[in-house]
């Protein structure tokens, strides 16, 4: 699975860490690189290029988990030219170090921010404003109790979960790793066969996410942008029609 900036997270807490909390951006990126070896020598595409930009592509992608680990305050960003570890960021290395999770595990889709944003000509100070100041929820739907229309990905998960029965599904497992959902679906014949299936918010951004064409048997999302799409699609903005 291709890597994002959320994939830099830690190694940009863990290198402000080892620098002593403070560090410019020069002594920080190699000391990411670093950390991230393994990754990287999988990952030969990081040494790229996005289109128009000029920065290699993970040094790009650690700029975008600078920005994302100050809007959680887990970064000081306050002084210009010097990145800062706090206190908050200290105690997600701690917790990782003692349980060997982390704890902002699936965070990032709770909070509706793709993490193909950084796939873009944009400044990461630009996109994150332009996140945080979007309306909190969309148009009416009152489906199921459901007030809105999903926004994100987490609210095609809620739907998807207040409809599934009626759909003829079941869900047997919800995780953070691909592909998202382990789902039975009744067939023809009446009984169930197994499901494996990606939650996306509009179809295409499985594509951007670059997952695999294989084990995944159906896209779930609120609005299928992707007609071309060779996996089956679900989408609900059709489906909750019916429910309302």
């Amino acid at each position: 699975m291709a890597l994002t900036f959320i994939d830099y997270e830690i190694p940009v807490l863990t290198a402000l860490k080892e620098a002593g909390g403070s560090a410019r951006p020069a002594e920080i990126f190699p000391l990411v690189e670093e950390l991230m070896g393994a990754k990287l020598k999988n990952h030969p595409e990081e040494y790229g290029f996005y289109k128009k930009q000029r920065e290699v592509i993970w040094k790009n992608k650690t700029r975008w988990a600078r920005e994302y680990l100050k809007r959680k305050q887990q970064l000081d960003g306050s002084i210009v030219g010097i990145w800062k570890i706090t206190p908050t960021g200290e105690q997600r290395l701690r917790e990782l170090g003692k349980t060997g999770k982390d704890p902002d595990e699936g965070k990032a889709v709770l909070e509706g921010i793709d993490p193909s944003i950084a796939e873009t000509e944009e400044q990461p100070e630009e996109v994150f404003d332009r996140i945080e100041n979007l309306q909190d929820h969309g148009d009416i739907l009152g489906v199921r109790g459901i007030v809105y229309e999903p926004i994100n990905e987490q609210g095609v998960v809620l739907l998807f979960a207040a409809l599934c029965h009626d759909l003829g599904f079941r869900i047997e497992g919800i995780r953070s790793k691909f592909p998202d959902a382990l789902l039975t679906r009744r067939n023809t014949k009446g009984t169930f066969s197994k499901c494996r299936a990606e939650f996306e918010f509009t179809a295409i951004n499985y594509k951007l996410h670059k997952h695999p064409t294989n084990g995944c048997d159906l896209i779930i999302c609120w609005e299928n942008d992707w007609p071309q799409c060779p996996t089956e699609v679900l989408e609900l903005k059709k489906v909750a029609k019916r429910f309302r």
